[in-house]
């Protein structure tokens, strides 16, 4: 005999308290934290694939991380990187204080006078700059006075 179709649903709510809610969420991130930092372990105690890691970050960082031979172990990978690193962290440092030398050399060499073969030097052109009304300095006039304007109210202020 078939069974008969139900003539009214009943609906069963079961409702937690804030203190069970929050022992649910502490659960749910342990859980997950726990599927994300399994795997992640598992990938970094790889030699092979902190390679590729390490291989990725200093290709961010604009070089290449070339494996040394020999190396087995993650302490090894990881001392070989950190020297790579180093090295090249100087050299980018020496790169750029020796385009810092150039782009000042170039921005000084192209004052007029000054510069490779220039009749004034960066410390004469100073001179010149801050002592203007010097007449002792080369190429300066002497001080004149202020010249005495004839007009004007007068009076007593």
């Amino acid at each position: 005999m078939p069974k008969p179709k139900p003539d009214q649903v009943i609906r069963h709510e079961i409702v937690f308290g804030r203190s069970e809610r929050e022992l649910i969420e502490g659960a749910l991130v342990a859980y997950q934290v726990n599927k994300i930092a399994t795997p992640a372990v598992a990938l970094i105690s790889d030699v092979s694939a902190m390679t590729l890691i390490f291989s990725a970050i200093a290709t961010y960082l604009g070089w290449e991380f070339i494996l040394s031979p020999g190396i087995d172990t993650y302490y090894g990978l990881y001392s070989d990187f950190m020297k790579q690193y180093n090295l090249n962290k100087e050299a980018t440092i020496e790169a750029a204080e020796d385009a810092t030398t150039s782009v000042v050399g170039v921005a000084v060499g192209a004052i007029p006078g000054v510069g490779f073969g220039g009749r004034l030097t960066i410390q004469a052109l100073l001179e010149l700059l801050f002592a203007r009304n010097d007449p002792t300095m080369p190429g300066t006039t002497s001080p004149q006075p202020p010249a005495a304007n004839g007009g004007g109210g007068g009076g007593n202020f």
